[in-house]
């Protein structure tokens, strides 16, 4: 889940903050008791969680799925204090864990995509689980085998190696989404798109009137990557294109490639001229104030919506993009164990609760992410959940790029793909596709 979180607390004031989100997670979690067998000195040990979650919206409380998995963990672990790693973009907080898990300091456990943003822990060598820096769950973490027979398997994979588990899949947020703004619609007499095609037309509507179609918060370049090749090239050459590609089973230059940045460098003018100084969040801000039609996001962006009190299908809504409708482009949050937890048996617990039916439910209801847990039910009547959540018991899963790439294959295809936009010119996205294949085998 890619969120929005506050900058890592390097500096004083940041450690103040800090210092506040501890004491307000002590106090939501009660004081322990001298008999736990978890604390040391009659304090007790924290469980350090490292995730980029946090409130969405302004008055979004009730909707944070750190908040709701703490109070259901309090009623299994009251004693058990829980404190949230400095936060921090997606991006920012995976450079932040990289350099931790390379010094041998890690989290108690930490958030991460499933596939390869997760499995590169694992694969440390590249070649097999020998140098790890993740424990296997399995015989460590109550109800993994429970969890394991209500998953699909799909996502089952993609937290898997050598036969064993290595994260635990909270949730399923499909990628290949579209936000848009009801009422600016309506103004201007825009439809759905329901092809690419349709977007030019929408755009010459919107022309002059200082409303760009699209939002686009590109700060963090892996929004023009999800724009571009999750739902781009899925919608133009079809899911299974898509994953040739980045196995490394095409050439880099295709031609169907070429044609799909071509295409993505047409959407150019329809974008907001300041998305580079933009995060997503602001972008969907911008849709979410009447300033932006709509938006392109994985439906995580639901609960920034939600989080305003704006009511689906009422104020804004939600459609799968044009073209992609029967491709579920998905990615998932897990939680990890890594080798080195200085309270390995609360981040045990922690996890334990994760999987469980209820804690999901919890985390999920609400915000528009389906549970990882087929017994978990779509979070709302929406057409557009139960949608996807058809697709989910189908199996219709398309892993997401961060999945299905290794890490430095994304981040630098992501930053050509701002190159491409800044030249006007494919070429730059090209090079970089033709010389990093080698880490696609």
């Amino acid at each position: 889940m890619r969120l929005r979180s506050c900058p890592a607390p390097v500096a004083t004031p940041a450690a103040l903050v800090a210092l506040a989100v501890v004491l307000s997670l002590a106090a939501a979690c009660g004081r322990p008791s001298p008999a736990e067998p978890h604390e040391e000195g009659g304090t007790a040990r924290p469980i350090e969680i490292s995730t980029w979650w946090q409130k969405a919206g302004p008055s979004a409380g009730e909707l944070d799925p750190l908040s709701r998995l703490l109070a259901i963990h309090r009623k299994r672990f009251p004693n058990d204090l829980v404190i949230q790693a400095g936060a921090g973009l997606s991006e920012l907080k995976r450079k932040t864990l990289h350099a931790r898990m390379l010094r041998n300091d890690p989290p108690d456990t930490f958030e991460a995509n499933a596939g390869g943003d997760l499995l590169q822990w694992v694969l440390y060598d590249r070649a097999d689980a020998s140098q790890s820096r993740l424990l296997p769950l399995d015989d460590l973490v109550e109800g993994v085998a429970d969890w394991r027979r209500r998953v699909p398997p799909a996502i089952l994979d993609q937290v898997s190696q050598g036969g064993k588990t290595y994260g635990v899949p909270v949730n399923v947020y499909r990628v290949n989404t579209i936000f848009y703004n009801k009422r600016v619609f309506r103004r201007f007499g825009l439809d759905e798109p329901k092809s690419v095609a349709d977007l030019s037309e929408m755009e010459r509507k919107l022309r002059g009137s200082g409303v760009p179609l699209i939002a686009l918060g590109s700060r963090e370049p892996w929004t023009l990557a999800l724009l571009t090749f999750e739902c781009l090239l899925v919608a133009r050459e079809g899911r299974a294109f898509y994953v040739d590609y980045f196995r490394g089973r095409v050439a880099a230059d295709d031609m169907r490639m070429q044609r799909t940045l071509e295409a993505a460098l047409a959407l150019g003018p329809f974008f907001n001229a300041d998305h580079q100084r933009l995060s997503w969040s602001e972008a969907v801000d911008r849709v979410a104030d009447g300033q932006a039609a709509m938006t392109i996001m994985g439906d995580w962006a639901q609960a920034e919506f939600n989080g305003r009190g704006m009511v689906q299908t009422v104020d804004f809504g939600e459609i799968p993009f044009p073209g992609s409708e029967q491709s579920f482009v998905f990615t998932a949050d897990t939680y990890a164990l890594p080798v080195g937890a200085k309270n390995q048996a609360g981040a045990r617990r922690l996890l334990a609760t994760m999987g469980t039916r209820e804690a999901q439910h919890a985390m999920n209801d609400g915000r528009g992410a389906l549970s990882a847990r087929l017994d978990v039910p779509a979070p709302s009547a929406m057409a557009i959940s139960l949608a996807n959540h058809d697709l989910l018991e189908r199996g219709s899963l398309v892993l997401a790029l961060s999945g299905l790439v290794p890490p430095p294959y994304a981040a630098d295809v992501a930053a050509s793909l701002s190159e491409m936009l800044a030249e006007h010119d494919i070429e730059p996205v090209l090079h970089t596709l033709r010389s990093r294949q080698v880490l696609l085998h």
